[in-house]
């Protein structure tokens, strides 16, 4: 990657759209293991960051899932050459200690992720796919879908924060 790309992202690219997410966000969270159902509702609170001159966001968020504490970090980036998001996420409530990758794309109005994590019990791979949508200046949805590995849809999470 060139400087000269990545100053111009900055300034008018897919740099400056990651860099309008940075900010402190409160909202709900809804966790979903069923389609339609939600298992828990809860208080949400984030931190969007730049990292590293403006290369990456770091999203660190707080929240619970019934008297049980969740911490979770995301970073997220856009790789110039590639011409692709990439992210990497843990959580205390469904990773373990396991970390997911992600790539992905953007449209004028969300960026989404695809990763794949492996059911310990079964060594079966099944799909996460995270999509941050800006609603404006001041508004965040992120819905996170969990695929089997047949590609059923099976809940989620979805979070909406308002900028504090």
């Amino acid at each position: 990657m060139s400087k000269e790309k990545f100053e111009l992202s900055k300034k008018e690219g897919i740099h400056k759209e990651l860099a309008s997410l940075a900010g402190e966000w409160k909202g709900r969270m809804f966790t979903i293991f069923e389609k339609g159902k939600i298992a828990n509702e809860a208080d949400v609170s984030g931190t969007m960051k730049l990292v590293l001159g403006g290369r990456f966001i770091l999203h660190e968020y707080k929240s619970s899932f019934g008297d049980d504490p969740i911490e979770g970090i995301a970073i997220y980036g856009y790789h110039i050459d590639r011409k692709k998001f990439e992210s990497a996420w843990i959580e205390s409530f469904g990773m373990g200690t396991a970390i997911m990758f992600s790539q992905g794309t953007h449209s004028d109005t969300e960026i989404s992720f695809l990763g794949h994590y492996e059911d310990p019990s079964s060594d079966s791979k099944w799909g996460w796919k995270t999509t941050i949508q800006k609603i404006d200046e001041n508004q965040i949805l992120i819905v996170a879908e969990n695929f089997s590995p047949e590609g059923r849809e099976a809940g989620g999470v979805k979070i909406i924060y308002h900028r504090i």
